[in-house]
């Protein structure tokens, strides 16, 4: 069957460099880079995000979003940023970190503390706070490390549960703006809390924030770059060292700080 794509028309794609054929990106072509109409795995196109791939009509697919532009080497430092379904489709690893929710506890009381299952040092430690304290940590992992990206409303499965795209909608009734831009501010207010404002006072240089939907349920993305100078967190007085290993975040004390600082610092 001839498909007829023109530029300028909205199709879904299969990303060229999707390995799975089973990612689907929605978005408006820009430029259609064959001639032949009746290929069997579909045109292949250029959207306006900059996504090439080959237009699927009708075709099932695991994950379907909007295309999101994707900005060019340089400059803020992060480099090409991934989006959301790459992210779902790479794993968590040294680069990639998952959260369902960002602000789970913040309407906790002494009994909702201790009554929560499962029990941790960290939530005796920090009470309510202590979401919000796991995001810093991973954003000054990240930042220590060698940067990464922050995915917030999606469940990955564990020992064979499934994974799943819960999205950051249910978390907008914890919120005193329950909306995406209160959710931003939020956020925002997480990095000036906990942040040093050697970090905070430049915040574009060191942080990207932004939102994408998949299966209609929005996503926050967080990208982290690099940091040139060492992050360290203010929790409860005290300052705190955090930086990714593998797919995790590792606190390190005492002469693991030096150590490590001398080495990723000079």
């Amino acid at each position: 069957m001839t498909q007829k794509i023109n530029v300028g028309d909205s199709v879904e794609i299969n990303p060229r460099d999707d390995k799975t054929r089973q990612l689907r990106v929605s978005g408006t072509v820009a430029e259609v880079l064959t001639k032949n109409m009746d290929h069997p795995h579909g045109v292949l196109v250029k959207l306006t995000s900059g996504e090439v791939g080959r237009v699927k009509l009708g075709a099932e697919s695991k994950i379907t979003m909007q295309s999101v532009s994707r900005p060019k080497q340089g400059g803020s430092g992060f480099g090409q940023k991934p989006i959301a379904a790459n992210l779902i489709q790479a794993g968590e690893n040294h680069h990639i970190e998952f959260k369902r929710d960002a602000f789970w506890s913040i309407r906790f009381n002494k009994d909702d503390i201790k009554n929560h299952r499962p029990q941790s040092k960290e939530l005796h430690e920090y009470g309510k706070n202590v979401s919000r304290i796991i995001i810093a940590k991973s954003i000054a992992a990240m930042l220590n490390a060698s940067g990464g990206s922050l995915l917030i409303g999606y469940k990955e499965g564990k020992q064979g549960e499934p994974s799943e795209i819960v999205g950051i909608e249910r978390e907008y009734e914890k919120l005193k703006d329950p909306s995406t831009d209160g959710y931003r501010l939020s956020l925002l207010n997480v990095f000036k809390d906990y942040l040093p404002s050697s970090i905070f006072n430049h915040l574009d240089k060191y942080i990207d924030l932004s939102f994408e939907t998949i299966d209609d349920k929005p996503l926050c993305v967080i990208h982290v770059a690099k940091s040139d100078k060492r992050v360290f967190l203010n929790l409860n007085g005290a300052e705190k060292f955090f930086i990714r290993v593998d797919a995790s975040t590792r606190e390190l004390t005492g002469e693991e700080i030096v150590e490590f600082c001398l080495e990723r610092f000079g």
